[in-house]
């Protein structure tokens, strides 16, 4: 029997046919992969390019939630699938808070560069305006720790994402038996 298999497949899955060789054409479908893994991006690079410091916070809490948790509960209704899913919104978060620190740290040490240089060279009302940026820039930073601390409690703009979240999972889920159960008749 392994001598009929040899002498049909070559090593190397050639078909042997009346002393000539043809290479098998497989018909082979993969499953996509973006059937189960989400592969876009928190914040691409070319919108933190565009978009930087507390901006880019802010366009990531405004973002549809909702309907990410409709869509969620459609391929998964489960509640541990939900509390992963709320897991994965406040480390996305966390991500775009720590890039903001990062871009503000990086712009501080700029300014201050700027503030010493151009006070040594006497620019006055320069150096003014610089002072003036560094105050709005340390607002941010200010406000950029005050969304860090209601994301680790649970509440302010952290919370609204959460429950556009979650009322969008509870939608699914309620549209799931509706279409499922409540349409049947008995």
């Amino acid at each position: 029997m392994a001598g009929l298999f040899k002498s049909m497949f070559g090593k190397n899955g050639k078909t042997s046919q009346s002393g000539e060789e043809s290479t098998v054409q497989v018909d082979r479908k993969d499953v996509a992969e973006d059937l189960f893994i989400e592969k876009k991006p928190i914040l691409d690079d070319t919108f933190m390019a565009s978009t930087k410091g507390i901006l880019a916070i802010y366009h990531y809490l405004e973002s549809d939630f909702e309907t990410k948790g409709f869509d969620d509960s459609m391929i998964s209704p489960d509640e541990s699938h939900k509390k992963e899913n709320i897991r994965l919104i406040k480390f996305d978060l966390e991500i775009i808070i720590q890039k903001v620190r990062i871009y503000h740290d990086s712009l501080l040490k700029e300014i201050d560069f700027h503030i010493a240089s151009r006070s040594r060279a006497g620019l006055v009302d320069l150096v003014e305006e610089l002072k003036s940026r560094k105050t709005d820039l340390m607002e941010h930073i200010q406000k950029v720790n005050e969304i860090e601390n209601a994301l680790k409690s649970n509440s302010g703009y952290c919370e609204r994402a959460i429950l556009s979240y979650q009322r969008g999972f509870m939608k699914g889920m309620a549209s799931i038996t509706q279409a499922s159960l409540l349409s049947k008749a008995f």
